[in-house]
C-alpha cells in the first residue's frame, strides 16, 4: 500500500508541475501577442498623424504632400510600454516600434517595423520578434 501511495504522489506532482508549466507558457504567449497588438496600434496612430502632416501645406507646418520633416509627437512615440522610432522620406515613412515585453526569443523586446507609402497608401508590416 505504501508503494502505491508514493507512486500516486509522484504522478500527481508530475501532473501538477506540467499544468503549471503549460499555464506559464500560455500566459507568456498571450502577453507577447498583446504587446505586439499594442505596438502595432500605436504605430497605426502615428501613420494617421504622418498622413495628416503630409496633407497640410508647408505654411501650416505640414509636408505639402511629402513626409520629409515629419517628427511624431513625443507622447505618442514614447510611452511606458512602447518606443517608436521614425524615418521619413518624401514618399514613405518607416516606423520601428519596440515593446516592453520580451518577444519569442525571450531576450529582446517585441519589435515591429511598418512602412507606409504615400503614393499607393499601403502599409507593409514586418514582425521581427
Amino acid at each position: 500500500m505504501g508503494q502505491q501511495q508514493l507512486l500516486l504522489l509522484v504522478l500527481g506532482s508530475v501532473i501538477v508541475g506540467l499544468a503549471i508549466y503549460t499555464g506559464v507558457q500560455f500566459f507568456d504567449v498571450y502577453q507577447q501577442n498583446n504587446e505586439r497588438d499594442v505596438v502595432t496600434q500605436q504605430i497605426n496612430i502615428l501613420v494617421l498623424d504622418a498622413r495628416k502632416f503630409a496633407a497640410k501645406p508647408t505654411f501650416l507646418g505640414g509636408g505639402n504632400g511629402k513626409f520629409t520633416g515629419y517628427q511624431p509627437p513625443n507622447d505618442l512615440a514614447n510611452t511606458d510600454r512602447v518606443r517608436i522610432y521614425t524615418g521619413a522620406t518624401e514618399g514613405a515613412v518607416i516606423f520601428t516600434g519596440f515593446g516592453s515585453v520580451n518577444g519569442t526569443d525571450g531576450q529582446s523586446p517585441v519589435h515591429i517595423i511598418l512602412q507606409y507609402t504615400l503614393a499607393d497608401g499601403k502599409s507593409e508590416v514586418e514582425v521581427i520578434n
